[in-house]
């Protein structure tokens, strides 16, 4: 099914802290799929399929509306009684990715259930956000498909470091082939594929550079070279030009004497 997105706001309850909570633990990022079935608009819901929504605002909501419409991208939950919760399950949900602002306010937040999921890699910035909650207790990322490469470098930096990950000896490589049903804690910076440059264009476009500075460079030698012998140049050219005026004034009077009519008659008379 087509990813989710959620989006809402804490309840007008005190507590600035906790209203801004919410509205970012309500965001879901681009990838999010549900595995329920296809269900109709929730009643106290307004429903577009063509914009992909789902607005359940000012509707007096403790919980997230059940058996959301497939096509569902936003949900907005604004102006409700929802609760924040200490934990957060986002278990089977087909995630593929994290956005980084997605935990920025959740200070209080202590539990984060990811396991079950489609997630590939952890972006530096995600896992920077989770470092940084000092209540955040335990983090679970069992059964994902991991990709073992340049992209979870930092992940297993985290994994190896910290301990809010729970059951991080049980996480494994699925991707390469090589590597595959490897603790990713067991793998090291050489294991990963790093060495291929990520930017290809940004490297052509250096190449380009050095090689137009080197082409300039030449280009300059050449010319300081003809500066620095003018003399000898010109006084080459002006012998080539003598020479060739020498040569074209031989070929020009052969040309004039054997265009003459009268050789033939001398020659016929100076047979005789």
């Amino acid at each position: 099914m087509a990813g989710r997105a959620l989006r809402g706001a804490a309840p007008p309850a005190p507590g600035g802290e906790r209203r801004a909570a919410l509205g970012l633990l309500l965001q879901v990022l681009l990838g999010w799929g549900s595995a329920q079935q296809p269900g109709s608009c929730p009643a106290p819901c307004e429903c577009s399929e063509a914009a992909r929504t789902v607005k359940c605002v000012n509707r007096n909501l403790t919980a997230v509306p059940p058996d959301l419409p497939p096509y569902a991208r936003l949900l907005f939950l604004t102006g409700n009684r929802l609760q924040v919760e200490a934990g957060l399950d986002l278990s089977g949900n087909a995630l593929t990715s994290l956005q980084a602002a997605t935990f920025h306010s959740l200070a209080q937040l202590q539990s984060l259930d990811l396991s079950h999921n489609s997630l590939k890699c952890l972006k530096n910035a995600t896992i920077a956000q989770l470092r940084s909650r000092p209540v955040l207790r335990r983090v679970s990322l069992g059964h994902n498909t991991w990709v073992c490469d340049c992209c979870i470098e930092h992940l297993v930096s985290w994994l190896k470091e910290s301990e809010q990950v729970e059951g991080k000896g049980a996480l494994k490589c699925s991707y390469p082939e090589k590597m595959r049903d490897k603790p990713l804690v067991k793998t090291n910076s050489s294991d990963l594929d790093c060495s291929v440059p990520v930017d290809i264009q940004s490297q052509l476009q250096t190449s380009y550079v050095f090689l137009g500075i080197v082409l300039a460079l030449i280009g300059a030698i050449f010319l300081l070279v003809l500066y620095l012998n003018r003399k000898g140049i010109k006084k080459w050219m002006y012998n080539i030009r003598d020479a060739c005026r020498d040569h074209m004034e031989g070929y020009h009077y052969r040309y004039e004497v054997n265009a003459d009519p009268r050789l033939p008659n001398l020659s016929s008379s100076s047979d005789v």
